[in-house]
């Protein structure tokens, strides 16, 4: 019996066969039993092409469905996180400031990357979303990062002070100012202290501002 399986594998081989077809037409066959069995047997180009493509293929699914599990999987953690924040919807929506931070949001914050990241210039802005987001959504300055937006022409100016200033956090916690090529070699406007993104670490605070966005709009 272990003969004619030996012989019946080898054909099976060199029909371009894998080791887990060839398994499914001989069971009860190890895969040790069948590497020894099939060490020596010699493929044709077409036979190699066949078991590869299998093997590709294979492989293709595999990533199909570690992508549909980690997509499942996370559609389940921002559920998870929206049904969180429609819990914290009612006592928050008490305060004042926790409706202006979410139409704030609405209106010019980023939809784009699934991250918390808001940018303006206006310092009296940049304040009001920091109290926002340290008073109502409880975020430390550790989550928060910074960022300058500015044109080269005002590179010396120092404005990573100023903003640390408005921020109240310190410029070593900035991320590297980004300047930007100017059209013109005069400053327009000598007040001009550049563009400041607030960035939330994670994308929790995202999803709960995109739930609570969707709730006021329903009470409108």
């Amino acid at each position: 019996m272990r003969l004619e399986d030996k012989t019946k594998a080898i054909q099976l081989r060199k029909s371009g066969f894998s080791y887990n077809e060839i398994r499914a037409e001989i069971p009860k066959l190890s895969k040790s039993t069948i590497s020894n069995w099939l060490n020596g047997v010699e493929l044709s180009a077409i036979q190699k092409e066949r078991i590869v493509n299998k093997m590709k293929n294979a492989l293709e699914r595999g990533r199909i469905k570690g992508a549909w599990s980690n997509q499942k999987k996370r559609q389940n953690q921002i559920q998870e996180i929206q049904g969180k924040a429609e819990k914290e919807f009612e006592e928050l929506s008490q305060y004042p400031l926790f409706s202006v931070g979410v139409a704030l949001y609405f209106a010019e914050g980023s939809h784009k990357f699934k991250r918390f990241q808001f940018t303006n210039s206006n310092d009296l802005i940049i304040r009001l979303m920091l109290k926002w987001l340290r008073e109502i959504c409880k975020i430390t300055d550790d989550e928060i990062t910074l960022r300058l937006y500015i044109h080269e022409i005002y590179s010396y100016e120092n404005c990573e002070e100023y903003w640390s200033n408005i921020t109240r956090i310190p410029k070593n916690m900035f991320l590297k100012t980004i300047y930007k090529p100017a059209p013109h070699k005069l400053k327009k406007n000598p007040y001009y202290k550049g563009c400041l993104k607030i960035e939330v670490r994670g994308s929790e605070l995202y999803w709960k501002v995109h739930k609570w966005q969707n709730m006021l709009e329903c009470l409108l």
